[in-house]
């Protein structure tokens, strides 16, 4: 049997598998979503399929002042606020 990893969604405190989960990048330049969760950086998760845990307040934990910013940056990716506007793929 595979080990499988397992994550914690900084918004709503949730352990999920890596691959249930979107990965997001802190840089320089700000945050950076990434999807196949491999790219090199420190980052968080976010439950994809979970409307409240893309919302300004819950991000807040993680994102501190720049909440607003990351909220609408995942809802513009996963397409609105069902999340039901991208396929993501497995990590």
């Amino acid at each position: 049997m595979k080990h499988v990893p397992i994550r914690m969604c900084v918004a709503c405190r949730r352990r999920r598998p890596k691959g249930e989960l979107l990965r997001i990048l802190v840089t320089e330049e700000g945050f950076v979503i990434d999807p196949s969760g491999k790219r090199p950086g420190r980052g968080a998760y976010v439950c994809p399929d979970s409307p409240e845990c893309r919302s300004e307040k819950r991000l807040r934990r993680f994102a501190g002042a720049k909440a607003r910013a990351l909220a609408e940056a995942l809802v513009a990716y996963l397409g609105g606020e069902d999340g039901q506007g991208k396929d993501l793929p497995a990590g």
